[in-house]
């Protein structure tokens, strides 16, 4: 047995920083209430938003994508597994 987090948390968490997104740059949307494109679109840009973030701490954009699928990828077989 193991200490990992699930998905859902890992989902959860990222839910949480949404919301702290949309509240600011969605006039107080909350993902809970928001239509699925204005959803997809915030998703989107918080991504983009923390691109900016990290390429204005010098970090090289395409590394943390490329990474951060990796992850997702793992993270999803890891759950798939019997």
């Amino acid at each position: 047995m193991t200490n990992e987090p699930t998905n859902a948390a890992r989902a959860e968490w990222a839910k949480e920083a949404l919301t702290v997104f949309t509240i600011q740059t969605f006039s107080g949307d909350s993902p809970d209430t928001m239509d699925r494109g204005d959803l997809e679109s915030a998703i989107g840009d918080l991504i983009a938003d923390l691109l900016h973030f990290a390429e204005q701490q010098g970090f090289e954009t395409d590394c943390i994508l490329a990474s951060a699928a990796l992850h997702f990828e793992a993270e999803q077989r890891e759950e798939a597994r019997p």
